[in-house]
């Protein structure tokens, strides 16, 4: 990812708040990405809404209020486990609230303090200052994956496919071994240098590099001819401006067909979509409605189209099981007016528009659903998702969730467990396996797992430890990362779609 590692392990996968853990999606595959800035995709088609001063919330004091306040002094003045929290006034009243509003039915609407929520808009928007560069750390190799255009890191000449070795001149292995976070090496204060040192094919080389302001919620690249291929991460504020660079770029390049992934886009603010549908629709066309709770409805149309500046002949959007909101809502737009086809695996599902309004008191927030959003057609896609014009899943690890042992908890030959299922899967994908990967240990899977540890020069055994489980999982992150694009069958796809038209 990009720049921010304390050795997190995240998903292949937007980021899940708590108002969706709720939701059953669940079988994904963990993945650790070494990040230099935080950037994870959360959101959930928000608007903001204004600030509440304090003296305009009415209290009002009726039975149910006094009811509540019937249990919460006697529990404030008497509870003997009171004692052991820091401020149980505080905590009794922010669990009431979390209660409150999780019981509802509603997994979207939530309540927030002051520093969740400027968390929550810093990773919606996804602007840093770091230098620019996406890395995946594994066996040991810190591998930079994507440098942004016009970032720092880019004008300093540092190349995706080069290996971080040092900052500073202090080698990465020792800042590891120190327990140290490489992350505070390499962010810092906008203007200031930091001497980055990389491995290019077996070449040393340092850049000294000054730190600027990055803007994450785009990428892209040329793949081939004239196919271009954007990468949208998030709906933050600087998005049009984000996306137009590369834009240019493709257009510079002379593109005539783009493949947009919205893959792992969680959505962001409905702003963004009506910023970016500049760049993509003619004038009037119907990007989205929204339908409120009094019943009332309004269609949000393209008011001033800069569709010409950047024609494509053909385009197709890549989806997956984490694309929610925003990126439903832009994706069914372009499905419904430029008739464009979709690949992937079936969306989120969330067609709900989110607002927050801020306690002027202690800066809180609370966030809750106003509004259902609607395609420009009307169809609605909440709780059913996008079902893909051609469906194409990824290999079954990136499936899995990362399986945590209990300590000193092994599994052996003739044994069933989802730690097996786990590896079976990476194994699979590695090339070792080709048996079944349902978590039942047989033959084929021990036969596999010894081929695999003898050819990295491992310890062979037979028991799947918690050791076992992290180098396969970290051969699997490898391996994605050095070729990713022969082992995205959903990208091979849909350039195959936009090339052949099938």
């Amino acid at each position: 990812m990009s720049e921010n590692n304390d050795k997190v392990k995240i998903k292949l996968e937007r980021h899940q708040w708590p108002d969706e853990i709720q939701k059953k999606h669940k079988n994904r595959w963990v993945i650790v990405v070494t990040v230099l800035a935080i950037f994870a995709s959360f959101g959930l088609g928000w608007t903001f809404s204004r600030a509440v001063n304090g003296n305009s919330l009415t209290v009002v004091q009726n039975a149910q209020i006094a009811r509540f306040e019937r249990i919460y002094n006697p529990l404030l003045s008497g509870w003997f486990f009171a004692n052991d929290m820091d401020n149980a006034s505080e905590q009794l009243i922010t669990n009431a609230i979390n209660g409150m509003l999780q019981l509802n039915g509603d997994p979207h609407t939530s309540y927030m303090t002051a520093e969740e929520s400027d968390d929550f808009t810093s990773s919606i928007d996804m602007s840093f200052v770091g230098i620019g560069v996406m890395y995946t750390s594994a066996n040991n190799l810190n591998l930079i994956t994507r440098v942004y255009k016009d970032s720092p890191a880019e004008n300093a000449g540092i190349l995706a496919g080069d290996v971080l070795v040092s900052v500073d001149g202090k080698l990465i292995s020792e800042i590891n071994e120190e327990g140290g976070d490489l992350r505070e090496y390499i962010l810092g204060e906008e203007g200031t240098t930091v001497v980055i040192g990389i491995d290019r094919q077996g070449t040393p080389k340092e850049f000294t590099v000054k730190r600027g302001q990055i803007n994450a919620l785009t990428w892209g690249e040329m793949l081939s001819g004239d196919l271009a291929y954007l990468e949208i991460s998030s709906f933050g504020n600087t998005l049009k401006q984000s996306t137009e660079v590369y834009l240019d770029y493709f257009k510079s390049q002379g593109a005539k067909k783009l493949i947009i992934d919205m893959r792992d886009n969680g959505g962001g603010y409905l702003a963004a979509i009506n910023d970016i549908s500049q760049l993509l629709f003619d004038t009037g066309d119907a990007i989205y409605q929204e339908k409120f709770t009094d019943g009332s409805q309004v269609t949000y149309n393209v008011k001033s189209s800069q569709k010409e500046n950047y024609p494509f002949d053909e385009i197709v959007v890549l989806i997956n099981q984490n694309t929610a909101s925003a990126a439903e809502v832009l994706t069914l737009a372009m499905t419904e007016n430029l008739g464009v086809k979709t690949v992937g695996v079936t969306s989120y599902g969330k067609g709900t528009v989110q607002t927050q309004i801020q306690d002027s008191v202690d800066n809180s927030f609370l966030k809750y659903t106003m509004a259902k959003w609607f395609s420009p057609s009307g169809v609605s896609i909440h709780e059913v998702g996008i079902v893909p014009d051609y469906e194409v899943k990824l290999s079954e690890i990136f499936y899995k969730d990362y399986v945590l042992l209990e300590e000193g908890q092994t599994f052996d030959y003739d044994s069933v467990g989802d730690a097996v299922s786990y590896v079976q899967a990476g194994l699979q994908f590695l090339g070792y396996h080709s048996g079944r990967i349902d978590g039942y240990y047989d033959g084929n899977t021990r036969d596999a797992l010894q081929a695999f540890l003898s050819d990295r020069n491992l310890p062979t055994t037979s028991v799947i430890t918690q050791d076992v489980i992290q180098n396969v999982y970290a051969s699997v992150l490898a391996e994605w990362a050095q070729n990713r694009n022969a082992n995205d069958v959903q990208l091979q796809k849909a350039i195959e779609v936009i090339n052949n038209g099938s």
